[in-house]
C-alpha cells in the first residue's frame, strides 16, 4: 500500500439484521448479511439470498428478446451463417462457448455454419470496432446472422455498416446504454439496463444475458415445432455462465440470480462428468481441495483472461469447449504461462504508474489518470484495479494503441464512483475527443485521441471531486468489525453458509488486534507467515503480497491491528485454521 490504510467497520442495516434472524441465519451470519444489504433490501431479502434455480428471473422479461428470436429462428429455418461476437475477456469468451454450445448441440445448427470473432484486444481494442467490422465484411459469408455477445451496445456505427453489408444483428450485452439508446441498426437490443427494460436484475453478467436469449429460443422453437418438447434444457451450461458471472465482478449482493448460478455452476465443475476444461485448469493452477468461487475469481478467470490479454481470446473459447482432456491440460498450461507474462508486465507497468499516481494524490487529485507510454493495454485493467486500491480513487490507465494517433485505457473505481455515467459526461463535453468508450459501474475501457488525454483527465478528476465529496478518499479495508467468538473450523463453517462470495458480497473480514510472535517470508519472499497470538491464544497466519520494495512490515514481539479472514490450511492431509491477513498496522 502506497498511503496510510484505514481499517474502517461497515454499518449494519437494522431491518436486514432482524429479517435475517427471523429467517433462521445464526447472529453472525445475520451481521454479515446485514454489513452488505441496505434497509431498501429488505422486502426481497428471501429471493436475494436464495440459492434456488427456480428463483432465476425468465427470459421474456429481457428488451427485444421475442424480436431477437425471431431474428435467431428466422436464420436457422433459412440455413444462413451466424456469426458469433463477443468480447476479449473471460465473460466475453464464456459468452461465446455459451452461444456456441447452444446453436451446435442444442439447436442442431451445423458447426461449418457457425463463425467465431472475437477482436484482439491490441489490435481492435474492447467493442465492435471499425478494424473488426472491416475484417468481418472483407471475409464473413453473408447474408448471414451476427449475434453479440458482452458488447454492441454502444457500437451503432459499426453495426450500421455491418448492417449495410449483409448482416443481421442480435445484439446481447449487459453494458451501459447511451442516452440515445440501443443500436437503431441491429434488429434487437437484448440489455437488462436499458432504459425500457423490464428484467429486474440489472447486476447480471453478458454470459447470462447469452443465455438466457439461448433459453428463449429453446421454448421458441419448441414451440413452433423445431424441437421435441424433450429437448434438453441449457442448465448443463451454467458452469459457464458461472465463471463469466465471476469473473466480471458483478454485483452479488443486490442480483436474485448471480449467486444462485454460481452455486449451480460449481455443483456442476465438482461433479464426476465436469467438462475437461474445468480438470485442466484445476490441475494447471495447482488446485487444492473443492472448485470453489474464490478458485474462478483467482485461479480460473485470471488465466483465461490472460490469454485475451496477451494474445487472441479464441484460444479461451476452445479450452472451454474442449471435450478432450489432454488437450485441454496442454491449452490450460500455455494459458498459465501466458498469466506468468502478464504478471511481469503488470509488475512493470505498475512500478511506473505508481509514481505518476503519487504525485497526483500529493496534487490533490479525487480520480488518477495514467499515461504509461510502454504500457500494455491487455493489462491497463489489472493495473487500474491495483492504483485504486491502493490510493483510494478512480484510476484511468492510459497507453497508446498499437497504430494511429489514438490512446486507449481501461478504468476501475472506488465506491461511490459510477465509471460508465462518468464517461458519459465526458463525452458528451468533448465528443470530438472519443473514437470508443462504454462500461458499467464499476469499470469501462475508453479509446481517445491523443490530443484529448488532458482534457479527459481534467473532467475525470472534477467528476470524481463531486460524486465523492461526501466521502473520505484514500485506501481502506472495510471489515465485519470484531469477532465476538473464538476463531473455529465451525465459525468457518457458519460463514461458508453464505458462499459464494465475491463483489458486493465479500468474503468476511474481521478486524482484531494480534501479537506478532513468529514471521518469516514465505514463496518469492513478499508473503509472510506469521504466529499470532489474540485473546492468549495462537493462530498461524499467511499474508500475502505484505513486503513492499523489501520492507517487512512487522516485527516479533509488535502489537498491530489487523484486518483478516478466517481461512483453513491443507498440507499433507492434515487441514489446520489460519488467518488469512489483508492488512496489519
Amino acid at each position: 500500500m502506497t498511503e496510510t490504510v484505514r481499517i474502517v467497520d461497515r454499518p449494519v442495516a437494522a431491518a436486514i439484521l432482524h429479517a435475517a434472524l427471523r429467517l433462521g441465519y445464526t447472529p453472525l451470519q445475520a451481521r454479515i448479511i446485514a454489513g452488505r444489504l441496505s434497509d431498501a433490501d429488505v422486502a426481497k431479502l428471501p429471493a436475494l439470498l436464495s440459492l434456488q434455480l427456480s428463483g432465476l428471473t425468465p427470459p421474456d422479461l429481457l428488451p427485444d428478446i421475442d424480436i431477437a428470436c425471431d431474428a435467431v429462428v428466422s436464420a436457422i429455418r433459412q440455413e444462413l451463417p451466424i456469426l458469433l461476437i463477443s468480447d476479449f475477456d473471460c465473460d466475453g469468451a464464456s459468452a461465446h462457448a455459451v452461444l456456441k454450445f447452444a446453436f451446435r448441440d442444442y439447436f442442431g445448427v451445423p458447426e461449418q455454419r457457425i463463425h467465431s470473432y472475437i477482436g484482439h484486444r491490441l489490435r481492435d481494442g474492447y467493442g465492435v470496432t471499425e478494424t473488426l467490422t472491416d475484417r468481418i465484411i472483407a471475409e464473413a459469408p453473408r447474408p448471414a446472422l451476427i449475434v453479440t455477445a458482452d458488447q454492441g451496445s454502444t457500437d451503432h456505427e459499426r453495426i450500421a455498416r455491418l448492417r449495410d453489408h449483409g448482416f443481421i444483428i442480435v445484439v446481447t450485452d449487459h453494458h451501459g446504454v447511451p442516452a440515445s439508446g440501443p443500436p437503431p441498426a441491429a434488429v434487437a437490443c437484448v440489455n437488462p439496463v436499458r432504459d425500457d427494460s423490464a428484467f429486474p436484475d440489472p447486476y447480471i453478467a453478458g454470459v447470462h444475458v447469452a443465455w438466457l436469449l439461448c433459453c428463449a429460443l429453446r421454448q421458441r422453437l419448441i414451440r413452433d415445432g423445431d424441437l421435441p418438447a424433450t429437448a434438453p434444457k441449457l442448465g448443463g451450461l451454467l458452469d459457464l455462465v458461472a465463471l463469466g458471472t465471476m469473473a466480471d465482478c458483478v454485483n452479488l449482493a443486490r442480483s436474485t440470480n448471480n449467486k444462485a448460478i454460481i452455486a449451480r455452476g460449481l455443483a456442476i465443475m465438482n461433479s464426476p462428468l465436469a467438462r475437461p476444461a474445468w480438470r485442466a485448469l484445476y490441475v494447471a493452477t495447482n488446485g487444492k481441495g473443492p472448485i470453489t468461487a474464490a478458485t474462478l475469481a483467482f485461479n480460473f478467470a485470471p488465466v483465461i483472461n490472460a490469454r485475451g490479454r496477451l494474445d487472441s481470446a479464441l484460444g479461451s473459447v476452445n479450452l472451454l469447449m474442449s471435450d478432450n482432456a489432454p488437450a485441454a491440460e496442454e491449452l490450460a498450461q500455455h494459458f498459465v504461462e501466458h498469466n506468468t507474462e502478464r504478471k511481469a508486465v503488470q509488475s512493470n507497468m505498475l512500478h511506473r504508474s505508481t509514481k505518476q499516481a503519487a504525485q497526483q494524490v500529493r496534487d490533490g487529485a479525487a480520480a488518477i489518470t495514467i499515461f504509461d507510454s510502454e504500457g500494455h493495454a491487455g493489462v491497463h485493467g489489472i493495473c487500474a484495479a491495483r492504483l485504486a486500491e491502493s490510493f483510494g480513487r478512480p484510476v484511468a490507465y492510459f497507453s497508446p494503441k498499437a497504430e494511429g494517433e489514438h490512446i486507449t485505457a481501461s478504468l476501475r473505481t472506488v465506491h461511490g464512483f459510477h465509471v460508465r455515467d462518468a464517461l458519459a459526461e465526458i463525452a458528451d463535453r468533448y465528443p470530438d475527443d472519443f473514437t470508443a468508450w462504454g462500461g458499467h459501474a464499476g469499470a469501462g475501457g475508453v479509446t481517445l485521441k491523443r490530443d484529448g488525454l488532458q482534457r479527459f483527465a481534467e473532467a475525470w478528476a472534477s467528476i470524481a471531486a463531486s460524486a465523492l465529496r461526501d466521502h473520505r478518499v484514500g485506501p481502506e479495508i472495510v471489515t465485519d468489525g470484531a469477532l465476538e467468538v473464538t476463531p473455529s473450523f465451525a465459525v468457518v463453517e457458519e460463514l461458508a453458509a453464505l458462499e459464494p462470495f465475491g463483489r458486493q458480497w465479500e468474503h468476511p473480514v474481521f478486524r482484531g488486534h494480534g501479537r506478532i510472535e513468529q514471521v518469516r517470508p514465505v514463496g518469492d519472499g513478499r508473503h509472510l507467515k506469521l504466529v499470532v497470538k489474540m485473546d492468549a491464544m495462537d493462530y498461524d497466519a499467511i499474508w500475502f503480497g505484505a513486503v513492499e520494495s523489501g520492507v517487512c512490515p512487522v516485527g516479533v514481539g509488535q502489537t498491530v491491528l489487523m484486518a483478516y479472514e478466517l481461512d483453513t490450511n491443507t498440507f499433507r492431509d492434515t487441514t489446520t485454521l489460519q488467518l488469512r491477513i489483508r492488512y496489519a498496522n
